[in-house]
């Protein structure tokens, strides 16, 4: 074979070598990640295929050579031995390499220069997808982005999220709404995002909201052997509950386990008593039901109020949640685990009628809240980090802002709202800027009306389109687990390889359509079409995972409770979850 011949074949397998290493680096689905989310480099993992793809083009010229070799050496007479063959020393060539090796050794190190500069001389970082490939050389590439906030996770010495929350609770305490605390904190974060955080605007938006108030409230079991001939009980007011009248409620109490048996006892047995729903706690979903309902099935047969033993698996006994009620024309109220034992004991005793002691439970309840309909005008707290490419386009990231008059509202939901902060706050912090907007809301109102949730809606009516994914955290912020998606099966095959690629050393990888639903504020926009998903954390009493037994019960201990305090939140557990989900973000802000 001629030099000129032997050229042209090099040429020729470099020139496809080039385009095999070209097409296994774009179709190398480790590349997402690197493989088994190890330290290794892109660059590395690049380097890996451009050399094999060299050395199986390099091979396959070596061995056309050595065919042609053996053939042309086949038609000649074997040379005679003439003894001893002179010794070459390592390192020096007992002859000039031939021209074809020459070029086989140049076109091996053109192959790696043509592909190296192809790959990040042309597209500026590594290609995740056509669709996600950025259009910028200058802005950081997405998977080393991602790389560094999940890195961020483990920088133990951030703890800007919890320092925030500790700070607007100590200051300012609960933010119920249309107090004076929600919006004193509103303003508070407003500014502290504008002043501390770089490359984000806040602001708020305006919503109408109802008022109510606790008052001053009261209850007291009637025990005539006691020193005093009663018993104060640990009790809170349910919101929007009725008031009792001024001079409170006396009357037995008539513990019941269910709706069906309350119909059962009928007007005959309830009427003109206080109704007591108590109920064991065996999950949130069980239970509620009689804290939302209980007032209206009461009244429907007489009663004149409404006690609930509370929801909460904590072993506290005196431990008192509040919450939503759907408001009747009777009180209601909701007392300890204890105290609703306490109550049923003494009924299946005065039933009995073993002693003159085993008296009927009778308690006195005062209630003097007040609802006022539309008092005020309060708002939703929103902070953009700007997209780059597409800014008219938003990944939205939220918690609800205001909490209930007990404790300060610190896990419910001051955690979930301060996560969606710190998430676009950490992004921001990279000096990356998303392909998208990133926009942080703390919605208003969530606990009782989703006025918050309402009132933005009909203010970007016309931008609901744009807005391309909505996430919101609120079921406690703890170590990272997941979410929970409602979307369509190509986006949530898409969320489960990046969590699978991105996540796994920090967790917040998982991915799941069935165990909860995203969010109650976002509702409305997932019915509206927007791809939705909820944030979730394992329990960090026994890891239990999102779905399996228990899970949730560690939030619940805390839930609408006194003892809903800073104390409640990890700083750790809080900035591993907001580099989960600020990578979440991120990812899918350059879709």
């Amino acid at each position: 074979m001629s030099d000129s011949a032997t050229n042209e074949l090099l040429y020729q397998a470099a020139k496809r070598g080039a385009e095999e290493a070209k097409l296994m680096v774009q179709m190398e689905p480790a590349l997402a990640a690197g493989e088994n989310n190890d330290a290794s480099s892109y660059n590395q993992r690049v380097a890996y295929l451009v050399n094999e793809a060299a050395i199986t083009a390099a091979d396959k010229i070596i061995q056309a050579e050595k065919i042609k070799q053996r053939s042309a050496s086949s038609s000649k007479q074997p040379e005679k031995h003439t003894g001893y063959l002179r010794y070459t020393p390592l390192g020096k060539p007992a002859e000039t390499p031939s021209l074809s090796k020459r070029l086989v050794v140049f076109f091996i190190g053109l192959l790696v220069l043509i592909v190296t500069a192809f790959m990040f001389g042309f597209t500026g970082c590594p290609m995740l997808s056509k669709e996600a490939a950025l259009a910028s050389n200058t802005r950081p590439c997405t998977m080393q982005v991602v790389r560094e906030l999940v890195q961020g996770g483990f920088n133990t010495s951030n703890t800007v999220a919890w320092d925030r929350l500790a700070e607007m609770t100590d200051l300012y305490g609960h933010r119920m709404t249309a107090s004076a605390g929600y919006d004193r904190s509103a303003a508070w974060v407003v500014q502290i995002a504008n002043e501390q955080d770089k490359g984000m605007t806040a602001y708020t938006e305006p919503v109408w909201v109802n008022e109510w108030k606790r008052g001053s409230e009261s209850l007291h079991l009637l025990i005539p052997t006691r020193p005093d001939g009663l018993v104060e009980l640990q009790m809170l007011g349910l919101g929007d509950s009725v008031s009792t009248p001024s001079e409170g409620i006396e009357a037995n109490v008539i513990p019941v386990h269910s709706f069906e048996e309350l119909s059962q006892m009928g007007n005959s047995t309830i009427s003109g008593n206080i109704v007591l729903f108590n109920f064991p706690y065996t999950g949130y979903g069980n239970t509620a039901k009689f804290r939302m309902k209980g007032a209206v099935e009461a009244e429907k047969y007489g009663a004149r109020a409404v006690l609930v033993r509370t929801l909460t698996p904590d072993t506290s006994f005196y431990s008192v949640h509040t919450g939503k009620t759907t408001r009747a024309s009777i009180p209601a109220a909701a007392i300890s685990p204890a105290d609703a034992n306490l109550i049923e004991r003494m009924y299946e005793r005065a039933k009995a009628h073993k002693s003159p002691a085993h008296v009927h439970p009778r308690v006195k309840l005062a209630m003097s809240s007040q609802l006022h309909e539309n008092a005020t005008q309060s708002a939703n707290i929103i902070i953009d980090l700007p997209g780059a490419e597409k800014p008219e386009e938003i990944v939205l990231l939220s918690g609800h802002f205001d909490s209930w008059d007990v404790g300060v509202g610190a896990m419910d939901d001051g955690a979930g709202a301060f996560l969606a902060w710190e998430a676009a706050r950490m992004i921001a912090s990279t000096g990356a800027v998303p392909r998208r907007t990133i926009r942080v809301v703390m919605w208003n109102n969530e606990e009782t009306m989703q006025r918050g949730a309402k009132a933005y809606f009909a203010q970007h009516k016309h931008e609901i389109k744009h807005h391309r994914f909505a996430i919101e955290s609120d079921i406690g912020v703890f170590e990272p687990w997941g979410l929970a998606v409602a979307a369509d099966k190509q986006i949530v095959q898409q969320l489960e390889a990046y969590g699978a690629h991105f996540l796994k050393v920090l967790g917040g990888g998982n991915i799941t359509t069935g165990v909860e639903d995203p969010g109650e504020d976002i509702a409305i926009l997932c019915d509206s079409g927007v791809p939705c998903a909820g944030f979730l954390s394992l329990n960090p009493e026994t890891n239990a995972a999102p779905g399996e037994p228990q899970w949730e019960n560690h939030y619940f201990r805390y839930h609408h409770a006194n003892s809903d305090r800073i104390e409640a939140i990890d700083k750790h557990q809080l900035r591993r979850s907001a580099a989960s989900l600020a990578a979440w973000a991120y990812l899918i802000a350059d879709l």
